[in-house]
C-alpha cells in the first residue's frame, strides 16, 4: 500500500508540472465521460429503474388485434367476459385514460389527465396509496360511493401537501367526491394521470349495441406461474368463443399480450440505446486521442525511463507509475464529467418531447455515480494501457544515441492505428447524424394534410351532472359558444372537434354503404370516425375535393344526416367509383342512434396518427348525430392566435364560468410537437458527431505536429539539397491523408453495419442513402485535409541551418 501511495502521489506531481497537458486531457476526458453520464442518467430512469409497481414483470396489457393488423382495447363487456372467464390471471384492471376537471376550493377551474378505471386497478397493480386507500369492490356498480383518489403532484400544487385531504368533499366533473386517497410520488399511470375515478358500469359501459366500442384498456397480473404463452393462449381460446357469440362484433379479432414495461417505455428503448452507443464513440474516440498525447509526452520522458530503469527500477514498476497517472487523469475527469452531466441534464430534459416517459425521474443516484467512475476507470486502462507499455520499452543505448537530435519516431505506428480508428469511429457518428438530419428535412416536409398557422385550440369537457352525454343542452352549448367566437373582433372562423389532427387519438368503426349486400363478418370496411361541428374544416383549411362541407343544416334528423368521406376512405371502400350521394352506416351510437347518412362531400386526408404515419380512411359526422360534451375548440385568427385566448377562455366562462379551459395552445405547436421527438434524437446525435469531428481533427493535428516536430533535422536537410516549399508539404501530407483515407474507408464500412439501429427512426430515408456517406466522406475528408496542412505548411518555414544544429 505505501508503494501504490507513493505512485499515487508522484502521479499527482507529475501531471501538475504539465498543467497545459492536464487541462487538455481532463477536457477531454471530461466531455467524453459527461455526455455517456448524461445519457446513462436518462437509461437508467426509463430503462433501469423499477417501475412504480410492485412484481410489474407479471403485469400484462391485454389488446386485440384487427385482420388488417391494427391494434384495438377492448370494450366495456369483453373486459367484462374476459375478467369473469379467464383462468391465468389473479386480477384485471380496465383503464380509460381522459380528462377530468377539477373545481372549487384549492384553485381556479382546472382541466387534468385522468383515468376511470374499474375498482381493483390500483390492486392489480400492485400499488398501495401514500395515504388513504384505492377503490373497493362496489364503488364502480351502479350508485355506488362517488370517490377519488388524487396524484402525488396535484396533491402538492393544489392542495399544498395536506394529509387531511383525505376524506373531504372535492367537486370532479362538476359533482362532489370523496377524496380516498393520494397516490405515491412516481406513480401517474396511465399518461401521466393526475387523479382517478371509479369507471361505472352502466349506460353506454355496458350497453349490448356497443360490444364493438373499444375504449378500455385491459391490464392483467399473472397469477404465479402462469407464463404470458399460456396466458395468451387461454385469452385466445376465449377470443375465439367470443366471436362464435357475437360475429358481428369479433370480426377476426386476435387477443395479445404484451408486458406493461413495452408500453411505458418501448417506443424510445432503441433510440435510448442508440444514443448510448453513441456517446460511447464519443468517449473512444476521445480515449483514441489520449493515447495519442500519452505517446507524445511519452518521448520527453524517456530520458527519465531510462534512469529509473538503470537504477534498478522493474519494468512492471514503470507500468503501475504510467497507469496510476492515467488513473489520476480518469478519477479528474469523472469528477469534470459529472459536473458536465449535472448542468447538460438540465438542457436535455428542457430539450425532450414532453410525452417522453418517466422524464421527471431523470437524475444523479448512485447508480450513475458508480456507473460514471467504474466507465472511467475503463477508460484510464483504455487509453493509457498502451502507452504505458510502449514508454516501458526503453533502449538505453538508442536513448543515449539520440539525446539531443530531436528523435522519438518510436509509437508512429500505434499513433498512425489510431488516427485510422477514430477517423472510423468519426464517420460512423456523422452518418447517423446525416441520416437523422435528412430525415427530419424529409418530415417537416410531409403536408399534414391541414394548415396550422393562425390557429388556435383549446380542450372543453362538460360536466355530465349539468350536460349529459348526447342531450340538447351539449349542443345548446356549443352551438352558442362557437357563435358568440365567432362574432370576436379579430376571429375568422371556429369550430369543434372530438378529436385533433396528429394527436393519435381516435375513435374507429365499421361502414357500410347501403346499396350493397350486408359483407360477411370479418370483411366490413374500418374506418375512423372524426365527430365535428360546422366550421371545423374550414378553420383547419382542409381541402375540400368535391361536393360539399358540413352545415348546419346536417343534423341527427331523418332527412338531413350526412357524412364527409377523406380521400383515403373514398379510394379503399369505392375504387374508381363517385362516393357521393351514397348512404352509409357506422356501427357507432353515442345514444343519439346510430352514425351515417349521405356521403356530401370528399375531403383531403389529414394526419392524425402523427406525421410520419400515413391517414387511414376517415368519416366525418356532424356533432348532432354525437353530441359528446367533450371537445376540442379550434379559431382561425387575424394575428397572433395565443393573444386570442383570453377573450375566448372569457366567452367560455361567460356561459359556464366553473368550466375549465385545457390545453391552450397554438396549432403550430402542436405540428412542431409531431416531430419532438426525431428532433430531438437529431440534435443529440449531431451534437456528439461534432464533438467527434473536433476530437478527431484535433487527433489529426496532433500527430502531424508532433511528427514535424521530431522531423525536424530530416525535413532541414531535404530544403538545404534543393526542395521546395510544395514538395515537403505533399510529404507531409502523403502519409497522413493516406492514414485518412483508410479510416474514412473503414468507417464507411462500419457505419454500414451500425445504421441499421436506425432503421425505425427513419423516415423517407434509407440507411444506405449514397449522398450522405458521401457528405460525410467530404467533410471529414476535408478536415482531416485542414488539420494536416498546417502543420504540413509550418514545416515550410523549418530554417536548414537551425534543423542542421540537432545532428
Amino acid at each position: 500500500m505505501d508503494t501504490v501511495g507513493q505512485d499515487l502521489r508522484q502521479a499527482f506531481r507529475k501531471l501538475l508540472r504539465s498543467p497545459g497537458f492536464l487541462c487538455v486531457a481532463v477536457l477531454t476526458l471530461s466531455l467524453g465521460l459527461g455526455a455517456n453520464t448524461a445519457i446513462f442518467s436518462v437509461v437508467n430512469a426509463v430503462l433501469l429503474r423499477a417501475l412504480p409497481m410492485a412484481d410489474a414483470d407479471s403485469l400484462v396489457r391485454v389488446f386485440h388485434m384487427s385482420p388488417r393488423g391494427g391494434t384495438l382495447p377492448s370494450s366495456g363487456l369483453d373486459f367484462l367476459d374476459m375478467q369473469s372467464q379467464n383462468r391465468s390471471f389473479s386480477g384485471m384492471a380496465g383503464v380509460d385514460a381522459t380528462d377530468i376537471s377539477v373545481t372549487g376550493p384549492g384553485g381556479d377551474p382546472e382541466r387534468l389527465q385522468g383515468a376511470e378505471v374499474t375498482a381493483g386497478f390500483f390492486q392489480v397493480l400492485g400499488v398501495q396509496p401514500l395515504l388513504g386507500r384505492g377503490f373497493v369492490a362496489d364503488e364502480d356498480q351502479p350508485g355506488g360511493s362517488r370517490v377519488v383518489v388524487l396524484g402525488h403532484m396535484l396533491w402538492k400544487r393544489r392542495y399544498g401537501g395536506d394529509p387531511g385531504i383525505v376524506g373531504r368533499t372535492i367537486t370532479v366533473n362538476g359533482e362532489p367526491r370523496t377524496v380516498v386517497g393520494v397516490a405515491r410520488p412516481g406513480f401517474a399511470f396511465p399518461n401521466q394521470a393526475q387523479l382517478w375515478v371509479p369507471l361505472t358500469w352502466e349506460g353506454s359501459n355496458i350497453d349490448p349495441g356497443n360490444r364493438g366500442a373499444h375504449f378500455l384498456s385491459a391490464y392483467g397480473r399473472l397469477k404465479p406461474g402462469v407464463t404470458r404463452e399460456q396466458a395468451g393462449a387461454d385469452l385466445a381460446a376465449l377470443a375465439k368463443r367470443l366471436e362464435e357469440q357475437y360475429p358481428r362484433f369479433h370480426p377476426g379479432l386476435t387477443t395479445h399480450l404484451e408486458p406493461i414495461r413495452d408500453e411505458l417505455v418501448g417506443d424510445v428503448e432503441p433510440a435510448l440505446l442508440m444514443l448510448l452507443g453513441a456517446v460511447g464513440v464519443v468517449l473512444l474516440i476521445a480515449c483514441a486521442n489520449l493515447s495519442n498525447l500519452l505517446l507524445a509526452r511519452a518521448v520527453s520522458r524517456e530520458g527519465e525511463i531510462s534512469v529509473r530503469l538503470a537504477l534498478g527500477a522493474s519494468r512492471g514498476r514503470v507500468i503501475r507509475q504510467l497507469l496510476m497517472e492515467s488513473l489520476v487523469l480518469a478519477l479528474v475527469g469523472a469528477c469534470g464529467g459529472l459536473l458536465m452531466a449535472s448542468w447538460g441534464l438540465d438542457l436535455l430534459v428542457m430539450l425532450a418531447p414532453r410525452d417522453f416517459p418517466r422524464l421527471e425521474e431523470v437524475s444523479i443516484d448512485g447508480r450513475v455515480l458508480a456507473f460514471t467512475f467504474v466507465l472511467g476507470l475503463a477508460a484510464s486502462f483504455l487509453f493509457g494501457l498502451v502507452p504505458a507499455l510502449q514508454t516501458s520499452r526503453v533502449d538505453l543505448s538508442r536513448v543515449l544515441r539520440e539525446s539531443g537530435k530531436g528523435g522519438g519516431g518510436r509509437g508512429n505506428r500505434t499513433r498512425h492505428l489510431l488516427i485510422v480508428a477514430e477517423t472510423a469511429l468519426a464517420v460512423v457518428l456523422l452518418v447517423g447524424a446525416g441520416l437523422l438530419m435528412k430525415s427530419f428535412i424529409r418530415l417537416q416536409q410531409v403536408d399534414p394534410g391541414f394548415k396550422a398557422d393562425r390557429v388556435l385550440a383549446l380542450d372543453l369537457a362538460l360536466p355530465e351532472t349539468t350536460y349529459p352525454w348526447a342531450s340538447p343542452a351539449v349542443q345548446t352549448f356549443y352551438d352558442t359558444l362557437l357563435e358568440r367566437v365567432r362574432g370576436l373582433p379579430g376571429v375568422k372562423q371556429a369550430g369543434a372537434s372530438l378529436h385533433l389532427p396528429l394527436s393519435g387519438n381516435s375513435a374507429s368503426s365499421t361502414i357500410r354503404d347501403m346499396s350493397r349486400p350486408p359483407p360477411e363478418p370479418g370483411q366490413e370496411d374500418g374506418t375512423a370516425v372524426r365527430l365535428v361541428t360546422p366550421g371545423y374544416l374550414e378553420t383547419l383549411r382542409i381541402r375540400l375535393v368535391r361536393g360539399r362541407l358540413l352545415t348546419a343544416q346536417d343534423t341527427a334528423e331523418q332527412g338531413s344526416r350526412a357524412v364527409l368521406l377523406n380521400e383515403e376512405a373514398a379510394r379503399r371502400i369505392w375504387p374508381g367509383e363517385d362516393p357521393i350521394g351514397r348512404t352509409v352506416e357506422i356501427d357507432a351510437n353515442f345514444g343519439n342512434g346510430r352514425f351515417g347518412g349521405q356521403v356530401v362531400g370528399v375531403v383531403g386526408s389529414v394526419r392524425h396518427d402523427g406525421i410520419a404515419k400515413e391517414p387511414p380512411p376517415e368519416v366525418y359526422v356532424p356533432f348532432p348525430q354525437g353530441r359528446p360534451n367533450m371537445m376540442r375548440l379550434v379559431v382561425l385568427t387575424e394575428g397572433e392566435p395565443l393573444s386570442m385566448a383570453s377573450r375566448v377562455r372569457a366567452e367560455v366562462h361567460a356561459l359556464d364560468k366553473d368550466l375549465p379551459v385545457a390545453n391552450v395552445r397554438d396549432m403550430e405547436a402542436v405540428v412542431s410537437d409531431a416531430v419532438a421527438q426525431p428532433r430531438f434524437y437529431m440534435l443529440l446525435v449531431g451534437v456528439f458527431a461534432g464533438v467527434a469531428l473536433l476530437l478527431a481533427a484535433l487527433g489529426i493535428y496532433g500527430v502531424v505536429t508532433h511528427a514535424v516536430i521530431h522531423r525536424t533535422r530530416e525535413l532541414g536537410i531535404r530544403m538545404a539539397l534543393g526542395a521546395d516549399r510544395q514538395q515537403v508539404v505533399g510529404l507531409v501530407l502523403k502519409q497522413y491523408l493516406r492514414l485518412t483515407g483508410a479510416g474514412l474507408g473503414l468507417g464507411v464500412g462500419l457505419a454500414f453495419v451500425t445504421s441499421r439501429m436506425l432503421g425505425s427512426m427513419l423516415y423517407g430515408v434509407e440507411r444506405t442513402d449514397p449522398l450522405t456517406y458521401v457528405g460525410v466522406v467530404a467533410v471529414l475528408g476535408g478536415v482531416a485535409l485542414l488539420a494536416s496542412l498546417l502543420p504540413a505548411y509550418r514545416a515550410t518555414r523549418i530554417d536548414p541551418i537551425i534543423a542542421l544544429r540537432h545532428d
